[in-house]
């Protein structure tokens, strides 16, 4: 039979270390940087020399035949087969080329480095919504929490008055339909706590995926009321990691841009080649072996003339891709200034909710206890203190939903006016 695992205990802060340490997600972005860190590299490496060997051997095991005029022999009028060469011949060579000029690599330098910086972007971006989820799931199961202990208030409340009303009942003092109501607003209750039960399992399996850990490893996430950050209400772009991967993207395809004009540029490189070659009739005698060397070097220019207008039409599209670009990140900025001005009208009036809906359920519960006060003494109906229990229990459902929203609201202005992002910066190690 299986161990049980130990429970993982985690503030939230430590429960988001430890999603970015685990997080397969954010691992795969991760990989990207690490990937492009060695087309770095390869783009570099067409900078140094290219150094190639080569080797081949040949066994001319039936030597073509040529005819040649008798008088090159000393046979004049007559045609004389002869066979050139010998039945081995094998060589060894290497050959160097290094390039001298080539603008086309150099731009492709900076679009490697450059897209470096893009592929951090979207490691950032990874982490930033890694985060975000992670602290929305976490104020979600702190509400069905808090949502869990009032329903249990209320059960225990339920049953004290079942107690007292079935006494009452067995003296004759109420009807049976009383106390059956109560019965059944009880068996609400029960099923009540059972849909948040699993709702905050639900919860708990989410936040567990975004950790990366067994769905079967018990695991307890507690507040840090020290961690608790002001919300801004002020607007930064600067920060806003979306506008910041746009304008990225924009610099490469301009330097994508440069790199097809750089082709309308010559090409210079150094070329050398040296070559030693045997040829011999019986292998493995080297008295009968003849090696001879050759060798060059010189200059290679490539001048384009003219490529059927290849390179315009790209260097056009490139350039339209920049503008659409362009006019993706008017409309990126002026949907984010209007994510942001509806969060914070949305965090304004669900904070004014909130401080209502905490006075509702103050008064619930006052006009609660004055019913269960009244119906006890028999002062007042069974249905009057059914009503106010039922008043308490929608004002603490209000009250809830308004802190939830609220709690929601500032998680999506601390985004949209790019200081969760900020945070984030501020708080990873240089």
């Amino acid at each position: 039979m299986a161990q049980p695992a130990d429970t993982l205990r985690f503030s939230i802060p430590e429960a988001i270390r430890y999603a970015v340490q685990h997080n397969p997600q954010l691992k795969a972005t991760e990989l990207d940087e690490t990937s492009n860190e060695f087309k770095i590299k390869e783009v570099k490496s067409s900078t140094l020399p290219q150094i190639t060997g080569s080797a081949s051997g040949t066994d001319n095991f039936q030597r073509a035949t040529q005819l040649l005029p008798g008088e090159m022999l000393g046979q004049p009028g007559t045609v004389v087969p002869v066979q050139f060469g010998t039945r081995f011949v094998y060589s060894g060579g290497v050959q160097l080329n290094q390039v001298l000029y080539n603008p086309s690599i150099s731009t492709a330098l900076n679009a490697a480095k450059e897209s470096q910086s893009l592929y951090k972007l979207q490691s950032f971006k990874t982490t930033e919504d890694l985060i975000f989820n992670i602290t929305n799931i976490f104020v979600q199961m702190e509400m069905v929490r808090r949502q869990k202990e009032l329903v249990e208030g209320n059960m225990e409340r339920m049953e004290t008055l079942i107690k007292i009303t079935t006494i009452q009942f067995q003296e004759g003092i109420i009807k049976k339909v009383d106390l059956d109501q109560l019965k059944v607003n009880n068996t609400n209750l029960q099923t009540q706590l059972s849909n948040i039960e699993n709702e905050y399992a639900q919860l708990e399996n989410n936040m567990k995926l975004l950790l990366n850990v067994d769905v079967d490893q018990p695991v307890v996430i507690t507040r840090n009321n020290e961690s608790n950050v002001p919300v801004s209400m002020l607007l930064n772009t600067e920060y806003n990691t979306e506008l910041n991967i746009l304008d990225k993207q924009i610099q490469l395809q301009h330097l994508n841009t440069q790199n097809l004009k750089a082709g309308y540029k010559p090409t210079v490189s150094l070329v050398a080649n040296f070559n030693r070659q045997w040829q011999t009739n019986q292998l493995f005698n080297g008295s009968s072996t003849s090696g001879f060397n050759a060798g060059y070097y010189g200059l290679n220019v490539s001048i384009p003339i003219f490529d059927g207008f290849t390179k315009k039409n790209k260097i056009a599209q490139s350039n339209i891709a920049v503008k659409k670009l362009e006019l993706n990140k008017q409309y990126l900025t002026k949907n984010i200034q209007t994510q942001f001005k509806t969060a914070t009208n949305t965090l304004s009036q669900n904070q004014k909710v909130l401080k209502a809906q905490e006075e509702n359920m103050r008064l619930a519960g006052e006009l609660y206890n004055v019913a269960k006060l009244s119906y006890t003494e028999g002062i007042s109906a069974l249905s009057e203190l059914i009503n106010a229990e039922n008043g308490l229990r929608e004002a603490q459902s209000q009250y809830l939903t308004a802190m939830l929203q609220t709690n929601i609201a500032e998680l999506e202005t601390m985004r949209s006016s790019g200081q969760l992002s900020q945070l984030i910066k501020t708080k990873q190690p240089k």
